[in-house]
Formats: C-alpha cells, structure tokens, sequence
C-alpha cells in the first residue's frame, strides 16, 4: 500500500512547490475572468463608455479629425461611438486578459501532469484524484482557447473573448442598426457568451481545483504521520548459523 511522502523531503518540497504555483495560477485565472467581466458589465449595463452618455450607431461615413491618440478608435469603436479613453483602456486591456488567461490554463495543465509524474515516481498516494484533476485541466483549457479566432464560423467561442467580438455583440442590444429594438433570442444569447459562460468556466476552474488539492493532501503526509508509521522489518540478507548446544551438564 503507497504511503505519503514526507513534507520536507525531496518528493514533499517539490509537491507544495507545484502545489503554490497552482493556486497563483488559478487566483490569476480568477482575476482575468472577474475583469473581463466588469468591462462587460460597463459597455452593457452602463452609458459611461459612450459619448454623450448614449450608445448610438453611426450610420455611414463620418467626418473624424485627425486623430492624435495614442491608440487610435476603431471602425466599430467609431460606429458606437465610444470615448478615445475608453477605447484606449479596452483596447490595451482586454489583449492582456487573454494574454494572462492563456498563459495560466496552460500553466494549469502542466503543472498538473508534472505532479502527476512526481506522485508516481514517490509511489504516494492521491494518484486517482490528481489523475481526475489533469483531465478537468485539459477540459478547461479547452473551454479557454479563443476558438472564434481560429475558426469564424466555430459556434463556442472560448470564455475570453475579444474586444471586437465585445463592441459587435453589446452593439447589437445597446444600439441596434436602424433603430429597431433587440428581440429576447440576442438577449439570451448575450447572457449566454459574456455571464453564463465564463461562470461555467469558473465551475470547471473550482472543480480542477478541488481535485488538485484532496490528490495533494492525499500525497503529502503531515511529519507526525510519517514518524508514527509503522515501518516494515526485513531479515539481514545473511544470518550466521546459531551454535547447536548440547545437553547441559547437570552439578551435582
């Protein structure tokens, strides 16, 4: 039967090692995901990013002064008409979001199978439950890939999303083309992409978490359990012959 590692052997320091750079991993995924959301929520939910404090559609080419921003306004960005620092704060914000989501799911993912390795080679325990996690991890990481950039016709966008993708989808319900009204279908289809989808996202992100963490505990023994377990004992390889004695001598 495998028994947990020490704590503060090799095997112990490299799981909590793995262990630490997980959880950063995860609370970093977290934070991205949490931004993405607010910048949603004031482009949908809010008139503070529109000019004049009203989203609008401008229809055909418009007359623009030259522009001396530091990021220049976009087509969609002008047709919704969107403030210059707004428009800049998205656009440098929303590409490092999905830069650092990125970066951290497949962080996730490999972190998970090097401990995996780790867990078998000490032979401790916890290896079903690691084994659960690196597939929860692999799942997310595909549920995180922006799939709408490799295929535009692909039907799941990835939980990050982009912030085109973000101006053409809120610009469909806040300012609808020649003023009709959005139906209820684009309204559920935009709770859909930009709330229910990064919160199943997040569920999957809480379960590879959990996962992670009991393979952990299961793997890294507390020292007191190491010192008090009973450990095996072997007969030396070679044990001389023990003397024959004869029959002892009576005094008389």
């Amino acid at each position: 039967m495998p028994s947990p590692v020490h704590p503060y052997s090799d095997y112990g320091v490299a799981l909590r090692t793995l262990r630490s750079a997980r959880s950063w991993l995860g609370f970093l995924l977290v934070v991205c995901v949490l931004f993405q959301f607010v910048g949603f929520a004031l482009m949908a939910w809010t008139s503070q990013p529109y000019k004049s404090m009203h989203p609008e559609r401008i229809i055909g080419p418009t007359s623009m002064p030259m522009e001396r921003n530091f990021v220049p306004a976009s087509v969609e960005s002008r047709r919704l008409n969107i403030r210059d620092q707004w428009n800049a704060t998205y656009t440098m914000c929303v590409p490092v979001t999905q830069i650092a989501a990125l970066i951290s799911v497949s962080s996730q993912a490999i972190i998970m199978f090097i401990t995996l390795l780790v867990v078998l080679v000490a032979q401790a325990p916890g290896v079903t439950q690691l084994t659960k996690s690196l597939i929860w991890s692999v799942l997310l990481l595909f549920m995180f890939l922006p799939w709408q950039y490799f295929a535009k016709d692909f039907p799941i966008p990835g939980v990050i999303y982009g912030y085109t993708e973000l101006l053409q989808r809120v610009g469909d319900v806040v300012a609808p083309d020649n003023g009709h009204f959005a139906n209820p279908y684009q309204h559920l289809v935009l709770y859909l992409r930009f709330v229910a989808w990064p919160l199943i996202g997040l569920l999957a992100l809480l379960i590879t978490s959990e996962r992670f963490r009991a393979g952990i505990m299961l793997a890294i023994g507390h020292p007191l359990q190491s010192m008090l377990q009973p450990r095996s004992i072997t007969p030396p390889p070679f044990s001389p012959p023990l003397p024959i004695m004869g029959p002892e001598k009576r005094i008389p």
